[in-house]
């Protein structure tokens, strides 16, 4: 009786061997698998992760897993991606070289990249895509209708009009990487006006001042047709947008890189300031903005 039980666990197990067998080889050729994308939680990181998941579903047999896209900030997804929890976020140049690698200000756009690609590789083994195209930075900015009239272009030219106000909160004058150092590098010396940071385009639209700080690619310039001024002396860091991607992922399925490849280098802060106003301004969702921009290009 004995000696027949062993012989029926042997013949289930071969059974279940061949099951496994033929389970596999109906997979067919290419890989099948899962990869986690995440981001951030303000508009252009939710929509350019959104972008790479439906590139990566469209031009590969991987499934692209959303739910955790929003996820938060670089503090929490950088080790999330590090110990494997996710796969690909979108990131800036300057925030993992300042803040996750805690290095010194770098102002060459290349010279950032570079570092911060190797340092990546080398300390987290994670995989620097090549950047998009874009900067998303510190900028100053003011209302096209004054720019055009003092044909204020560049920061250097701004620095010639101590007449102009200067708007920004309380800590906008003590910074070293704001005023202080735009005064240090251009000369800049403008009247000041303190008002919250969530009011900084209201008051220059209802003429209360000149001049603000604000991000490269929001949204809301379009809204108030505000123009950047151009870095001529290059004070602010780069910030050059690009993907982070766990490099084992990546040696297990390459295509990844492949299915990203059409927007590298290929996104401007033009493109990207409509972008987000679509989210930021008109509430629309960014899985539909990020959709309907990959559809305009033919992508997808």
């Amino acid at each position: 009786m004995l000696q027949k039980r062993k012989f029926l666990c042997l013949l289930l197990c071969v059974a279940l061997l061949v099951a496994m067998l033929v389970t596999v080889g109906c997979g067919g050729d290419k890989p099948e698998g899962k990869v986690v994308i995440s981001s951030k939680q303000f508009a252009e990181s939710l929509v350019l992760a959104h972008m790479a998941a439906m590139l990566i579903e469209h031009d590969t047999d991987l499934e692209a897993d959303i739910s955790k896209i929003g996820m938060g900030a670089t503090e929490m997804l950088h080790p999330a991606l590090v110990e494997g929890q996710i796969d690909i976020y979108p990131e800036y140049s300057g925030t993992a070289w300042m803040v996750v690698l805690e290095g010194d200000v770098i102002h060459d756009r290349q010279e950032i990249y570079e570092k911060t690609k190797e340092a990546y590789q080398d300390q987290f083994k994670v995989t620097c895509l090549e950047p998009l195209g874009f900067q998303n930075t510190f900028a100053i900015a003011m209302p096209a209708e004054v720019s055009d009239e003092l044909n204020i272009k560049t920061l250097s030219d701004l620095a010639e009009h101590h007449d102009l106000t200067f708007v920004g909160d309380s800590t906008t004058f003590t910074r070293a990487d704001v005023y202080l150092g735009l005064q240090e590098t251009y000369g800049i010396d403008m009247k000041q006006k303190v008002v919250d940071t969530a009011l900084f385009y209201d008051a220059l639209a209802d003429g209360h001042g000149h001049v603000t700080t604000c991000f490269s690619t929001d949204g809301r310039l379009k809204e108030y047709q505000f123009v950047v001024l151009e870095d001529d002396k290059s004070f602010f860091p780069p910030y050059d947008a690009l993907y982070v991607v766990r490099s084992e992922i990546l040696e297990q399925f390459p295509e990844i890189e492949e299915a990203l490849k059409p927007l590298f280098g290929s996104i401007d802060e033009e493109t990207m300031i409509d972008l987000n106003f679509k989210v930021e301004v008109e509430n629309q969702d960014p899985a539909d903005v990020a959709e309907e921009y990959l559809k305009s290009r033919g992508l997808i």
